[in-house]
């Protein structure tokens, strides 16, 4: 039995994804990152980094990064409908659009919601996450565009883990870019309205609107 501590709103959602998708058992624990959960001495005995998300196996933590977790799931289940073999010639397009995402794109989306850590003067806020949003909306170009040449999906006809985090990042930060990306809002579509996606992304988006609101019970 796999326990999952995440946090609604993060990416950290992408992990229950995989979870999801494939059928795995598994209970989640809700992390509130608003309420400083995740720095709680209690979660930091699971975490000492004070991030989530956090994988644990039969109660012993596996993993603490989410594009780790994803492979680690698929590697261990052979989840090759998600996440192709070493020797399938489409490994390596998906890892490299996987790291993409959680590296490049999800960069400029940290400096976004957090520009204060960033800036050294109260001024320097603004600017900061005006910078941001432009390089984010370069990095949503780059994935529009990759899709317009390949899709609906990062691998054509197959989906994989890449679609599984950008529809992570687009419910969440879709609207720091600018411009209109029709053929990513297609691909998150197809992604979302998966049987098994679909309730925990609904699931995961009414927890975030409680957390936002201050109504989740503690």
């Amino acid at each position: 039995m796999y326990t999952l501590y995440c946090g609604p709103g993060t990416r950290a959602t992408a992990a229950h994804l995989v979870l999801a998708e494939a059928q795995l058992p598994h209970q989640l624990r809700i992390i509130d990152i608003t309420a400083n959960e995740h720095r709680s001495p209690e979660f930091l005995k699971i975490n000492p980094r004070g991030t989530i998300p956090a994988l644990a196996e039969d109660g012993k933590v596996v993993s603490c990064e989410t594009v780790a977790i994803m492979l680690y799931l698929c590697d261990k289940h052979e989840l090759e409908d998600l996440s192709p073999g070493p020797a399938d010639p489409q490994r390596a397009p998906m890892l490299d659009w996987l790291l993409y995402h959680a590296t490049e794109v999800q960069q400029p989306v940290k400096r976004s919601y957090y520009a204060h850590r960033f800036a050294l003067r109260p001024e320097d806020v603004e600017p900061i996450r005006n910078h941001a949003c432009d390089q984010f909306t370069r990095y949503w170009e780059e994935v529009e565009a990759h899709l317009s040449r390949s899709g609906p999906f990062h691998l054509g006809e197959r989906i994989s883990l890449p679609d599984l985090y950008l529809l992570v990042t687009g419910t969440y930060s879709h609207h720091l870019a600018s411009g209109e990306f029709p053929v990513i809002d297609e691909c998150m579509r197809r992604t979302a309205e998966r049987p098994r996606i679909a309730p925990i992304q609904a699931e995961h988006l009414a927890v975030w609107q409680q957390i936002k609101s201050n109504k989740l019970p503690k």
